[in-house]
């Protein structure tokens, strides 16, 4: 009998190799409650999850629960730079904190106080990582970036091309797909980026936004993930395991 992730499951089972795979959930900062419960769903899954927080949003008492989670389980949740205060500063056209209306001096203030704030909080559990707002920023925001060691971006797949930084793109907006068409949405935009990330190589990356998410979307979202957690062809990994090892 045919159920929602049996797209998903025949994708996989026409598979040559494994695929790697990591979840990055965005704005760790806000509705506390609801991240904590999509961690816990994530644990009970036993997949590791990467945590795209925004500096000004994060507080002391989420600060110290997330520690001692990473801490408790290493590799299991990772945190990391979500721009600064997750405010859009473009006149018009699509928002964007770090887009072309700003200039490298006004970017590289927030980059630099946002990541302050951050390893305040973190100090070394903080992974080198940047995750735009809004998944996209301006064409000189990568080598700024780069410039204060960060060693990784993370954006939209199809995102404009730069050389500045390795990319860790993510495939699927998980909340777009709920919206729009429930589960038969999110199990076809899975299936299709499993047989693009098949056709290429690269990891495939599913993005959520825990603020948003309803009990019932992060019930079916965590036992399909039980499920592709424990199938051979899929393998799911921590962001920082899918960075370039330096040589």
């Amino acid at each position: 009998m045919r159920d929602e992730l049996s797209p998903v499951i025949e994708v996989l089972e026409t598979l040559d190799a494994p695929i790697d795979a990591f979840v990055r959930d965005d704005d760790a900062g806000w509705d506390d409650a609801r991240l904590l419960a999509l961690l816990d769903t994530m644990a009970h899954a036993g997949v590791p999850i990467d945590l795209a927080a925004i500096p000004l949003a994060v507080s002391d008492p989420l600060a110290a629960e997330l520690n001692a989670r990473i801490d408790a389980a290493p590799g299991a949740v990772g945190v990391h730079q979500h721009g600064c205060a997750h405010a859009n500063h473009q006149a018009e056209g699509r928002k964007c904190e770090f887009g072309p209306a700003r200039d490298a001096q006004a970017q590289q203030h927030d980059l630099r106080g946002g990541r302050l704030l951050l390893q305040h909080f973190f100090g070394e559990r903080l992974q080198p990582i940047f995750t735009p707002p809004w998944n996209r920023c301006a064409a000189h925001t990568p080598a700024l970036l780069a410039g204060m060691g960060f060693a990784a971006l993370s954006r939209d797949r199809g995102a404009p091309a730069q050389q500045a930084l390795p990319e860790l793109p993510v495939d699927i907006d998980w909340s777009r797909q709920w919206r729009e068409g429930g589960a038969a949405a999110a199990a076809r935009a899975l299936a299709q980026a499993l047989r693009e990330r098949a056709a290429d190589g690269a990891p495939l990356g599913l993005m959520l936004h825990h603020a948003v998410m309803s009990p019932d979307e992060l019930a079916l979202l965590g036992g399909w993930l039980w499920r592709l957690a424990r199938h051979g062809r899929l393998r799911w990994q921590p962001m920082a395991a899918l960075l370039p090892v330096a040589a």
